[in-house]
């Protein structure tokens, strides 16, 4: 008999042996009403990928000796995003001391196609945690609101970007460069030292 497990309790008594994975899977979401997010389905103690996800779901749980599932709430999922966050950030700003270097050595086709990565990850960065500040109010029962930290980061953001691009148009390196070096430099900290902080602090709110 398949041995299926969800957050190592057992759900057995639910399905029966011709039940297929993904019949499983969309239950478990069912029931959780959308407050639990699979985050790891192993089978016979090995990791599904993402690659192999359609192939393996499709099966029937008889296919398998041991099934386990482990969810996480939307919420759990936000608060390692922020830790995440922190590294993320230190990989922007050592692209961004990179693309400085390369604007000043001339090497211009590494330097824009690396300033293009750059304005798409801050891009990602600020959705992120737009995405997970949402997420934690809405866990905690607080209207929405982005707190003034947040605002004013974005702001000086958006203001660092709208400089950058005229600078880059009239190839004014020294500016284009300290835009980056210095200014985006000193947002991107003041993220992880004020703003990610502030969110964490919530967790025991």
């Amino acid at each position: 008999m398949t041995i299926i497990n969800l957050n190592n309790q057992s759900l057995n008594h639910e399905y029966n042996a011709n039940s297929s994975l993904d019949s499983i899977i969309d239950k478990i979401q069912l029931d959780s009403n959308g407050t639990e997010i699979i985050t790891k389905i192993e089978v016979d103690g090995i990791s599904v990928s993402n690659e192999d996800e359609n192939t393996v779901c499709s099966k029937a749980i008889s296919n398998f000796n041991t099934i386990n599932f482990q969810t996480k709430t939307s919420v759990e999922l936000a608060y390692e995003a922020l830790d995440s966050c922190t590294e993320y950030i230190n990989i922007l700003i050592e692209k961004i001391q990179l693309v400085s270097l390369n604007f000043l050595d001339n090497k211009v086709v590494e330097a824009n196609a690396e300033f293009a990565e750059i304005i798409e990850l801050l891009d990602l960065l600020v959705q992120l945690i737009t995405k997970v500040n949402k997420t934690i109010h809405s866990q905690i029962d607080i209207k929405y609101q982005k707190s003034e930290t947040i605002k004013r980061l974005e702001i000086h953001l958006l203001s660092v970007l709208k400089a950058l691009i005229p600078a880059k148009e009239k190839n004014d390196i020294i500016m284009l460069c300290d835009l980056l070096e210095y200014e985006l430099v000193d947002n991107l900290i003041q993220w992880k030292i004020k703003a990610i902080p502030e969110l964490k602090k919530m967790k025991t709110n």
